[in-house]
């Protein structure tokens, strides 16, 4: 066991410094969006930078343990430009592991769905950190937002 987890984890830096294809070093330009008090639980929250604009949509409500939905509307990017957007989420208060969905693009929406563990200090509040890969470019948006504990 424990070597397929070290393969899987070695596996997963080589893809993230080196190119699939040739095998040379890469490395990503971050870019990121300007900071927002918007609270995207309450409504859908927008960021722009330049020409290049990201939309982040939660449910009225989010639970832990139930997925919902996350929902990234992009304008700004040619459909080709994009490689793959992601959504994790943190703790802002607490180390709550490894939380990250990869979304699929539909009709130039990118969605997916999310589930929350349950923080056993009883905190509610989150991070949502949206990450748009393109070649050699990251940009990545932060939104606050809170949890509800009961459904």
């Amino acid at each position: 066991m424990f070597v397929v987890v070290t393969s899987v984890f070695l596996y997963g830096l080589y893809l993230q410094f080196f190119n699939k294809e040739t095998g040379e070093q890469t490395t990503a330009t971050l870019i990121s969006f300007p900071h927002t008090d918007c609270k995207p639980e309450r409504k859908p929250c927008s960021v722009s930078l330049g020409d290049r604009q990201l939309r982040f949509n939660l449910p009225k409500k989010a639970f832990y343990l139930r997925p919902f939905p996350v929902l990234v509307l992009l304008t700004g990017f040619t459909p080709d430009e994009i490689k793959s957007v992601s959504s994790r989420f943190e703790m802002t208060d607490m180390n709550m592991g490894f939380n990250q969905v990869q979304l699929s693009e539909k009709n130039r929406r990118w969605q997916g769905q999310a589930i929350l563990p349950v923080c056993s200090s009883g905190s509610h509040d989150w991070l949502a950190v949206i990450e748009v890969k393109t070649g050699t470019t990251v940009y990545r948006a932060r939104f606050n937002f809170s949890v509800e504990n009961k459904h």
